[in-house]
């Protein structure tokens, strides 16, 4: 092994130590390597692949681990995941493949696909259900207000993941998935689809990173174990969100579900003020369509004006509801005239079923349709709901390693004194899964990067040389400077390599191969921007589908040659 990955990583190529007891059993990891779990499916997965490539005339010992990257982007991340894949499987590379890493909106795909048995033979029904849900309104008023308000009030850790995953995430990709990720254990063990890595990152780590692109900041969930792979401590993934002291289980709670872990996986995209303004946007968007804007907007009013003291959060909140002065100006004539029921659209009714000074709880019929509001959203003392918006909490979570005294000496010592963590998108350090594919263990020996990310289409493969750079991390050299001189107008294919480290092929999703000019380069992104809230046609799902599929039809015969050069090279080093 080289040294310096073993000091970057502070690992060996070895397996977590003494985890290879009952999968589902309290226990934390600290140790660095993968599960045995992990390794016992990935051995399954590359028997396939080397019976693969038998078939395929290639005569080798091992086969070459292949690991598939999905980079963030919303929905358009989405649904050019679901085409790259279905393409992938077309050209028989996917079967090929041993490793599926994404982050954000590839994340969504993913978890869409891997709640399904064997998903790898049914893409293309998956594809074609996917055209049709995106079409339908399935998206519930009442079933996202409902679930806001239960997470609220029944959550210990809520947090703004919770809104997220019932407004924008469930908005946007028009499920609400019930499965978990120990449910997909069979699947992955047997070996029948490529293994499954899903990033996130820790929030109170997030400024190490910016500073020295610490290694401790990422965090991954797999269907056995979710937790920091680098230097290695994890927890069972049916025991992630359950409450530890000192190691021991103090509280199990019910394990996470896909819904919750791809909010998580795909929040805060944004700045806090970007992030915060679309939220709103939403919410104000979705009250505007079913005619209770005016209604809301008027109790957050009553509200501010009713403080005893300023509040230069709330003023803040306030201030990007985009009131001018006229429009406060006649909101308090309402208020001080008791008229606030008169506010809704002609056609409309309100009924107060309860009021007094903790709990409003109002009724707005809407043709045949009840929708419940007020103390479900927003009560007039109660600020449960909108609490993490002034705090800006994310992704909290009871702390596995709380009082934990393996810790001492370790590069995540300090982490015993947190009671709980908040886990965000992956997408604020890299937009891309590379930290977790990179690491020794896994060794990967060629990264298929697919990225779907709004502006720079070389911003992730850059950001992850500079963190190898920094952590002595073999990783091919980039050309920065000509990357910048082809950001606008990419190619559909680029391929990295050096004496160490593996080969990294590089996909940008708009580029002049598939679909022209600059300008028409420039269209499509515009077209398929992070946060659509607008639904997309039947055509704008198909065009993406067919774009993020020709990057894989248009370069297949390169992918299956590196390949199989790569099984090759493993023939001649066992001699």
């Amino acid at each position: 092994m080289d040294p310096l990955q073993e000091d970057a990583y502070g690992a060996t190529n070895s397996t977590a130590a003494g985890d290879d007891d009952d999968d589902d059993s309290p226990k934390i990891i600290i140790h660095p390597g993968i599960s045995d779990k992990e390794k016992e499916s990935v051995d399954n997965r590359q028997k396939r692949i080397l019976e693969v490539l038998q078939t395929s005339g290639i005569k080798t010992g091992k086969a070459p681990v292949v690991a598939v990257l999905g980079s963030g982007g919303g929905l358009r991340a989405a649904i050019a995941c679901q085409g790259v894949l279905g393409e992938l499987n077309c050209a028989g590379i996917l079967d090929l493949t041993t490793y599926l890493a994404g982050v954000s909106g590839s994340t969504w795909c993913m978890s869409s696909l891997y709640a399904r048995d064997n998903w790898q033979s049914h893409l293309v029904e998956a594809e074609e259900e996917l055209k049709v849900r995106l079409q339908e309104t399935s998206w519930n008023l009442d079933t996202a207000l409902k679930g806001i308000w239960e997470a609220a009030d029944q959550l210990e850790d809520y947090s703004l993941t919770d809104v997220w995953q019932y407004s924008l995430v469930y908005y946007m990709t028009k499920e609400l998935l019930g499965s978990s990720l120990s449910q997909v254990r069979a699947q992955s063990e047997k070996g029948v689809v490529p293994y499954p890595i899903f990033a996130a990152i820790d929030n109170s780590l997030l400024s190490e990173w910016k500073e020295k692109k610490s290694l401790e900041t990422w965090f991954e969930f797999t269907p056995h174990v979710a937790g920091y792979p680098l230097p290695g401590a994890y927890v069972r993934t049916t025991h992630f969100g359950s409450k530890f002291n000192g190691g021991k289980l103090i509280k199990k709670e019910k394990e996470k579900d896909f819904a919750y872990l791809r909010a998580l996986w795909g929040s805060a995209l944004a700045d806090k003020e970007t992030t915060q303004k679309t939220i709103l946007h939403f919410f104000l968007t979705i009250f505007e369509k079913y005619g209770i804007r005016n209604y809301l907007t008027r109790i957050l009013f009553a509200q501010y004006e009713s403080r005893d003291e300023p509040d230069p959060e709330s003023d803040k909140f306030l201030t990007m509801l985009s009131l001018d002065e006229k429009e406060k100006l006649n909101i308090l004539e309402v208020l001080h005239e008791d008229h606030l029921d008169q506010s809704f659209p002609p056609g409309e009714k309100s009924t107060i079923l309860t009021s007094d000074s903790e709990n409003t709880f109002t009724q707005i019929s809407m043709g045949d349709q009840l929708y419940s509001v007020g103390s479900l959203f927003f009560p007039f003392k109660t600020w449960t709901i909108l609490k993490p918006f002034w705090t800006w909490t994310w992704g909290s979570t009871n702390n596995f390693l709380y009082q934990h005294e393996d810790l001492k000496d370790k590069p995540l010592e300090g982490m015993e004194s947190k009671e709980k963590l908040h886990l965000m998108d992956a997408g604020l350090a890299i937009n891309s899964p590379y930290p977790l594919v990179l690491p020794p263990v896994r060794d990967t020996q060629l990264i298929l990067s697919f990225d779907f990310s709004e502006g720079d289409p070389f911003e992730t493969i850059k950001a992850t040389a500079e963190y190898c750079n920094a952590h002595d991390i073999p990783f091919p050299e980039v050309d920065v400077a000509k990357l910048n001189r082809e950001a606008e107008a990419p190619s559909d294919f680029y391929i990295f390599e050096g004496k160490k480290g593996p080969v990294v092929m590089h996909f940008p999703l708009f580029n002049k191969v598939n679909c022209g000019s600059r300008e028409d380069i420039s269209k499509m992104a515009n077209t398929y921007r992070t946060f659509q809230l607008g639904q997309y046609s039947q055509e704008d799902v198909h065009q993406l589908l067919e774009l993020s599929k020709a990057n894989v039809k248009n370069n297949k015969e390169k992918i299956m040659e590196k390949i199989y050069a790569l099984a090759k090279e493993a023939l001649q080093s066992d001699k």
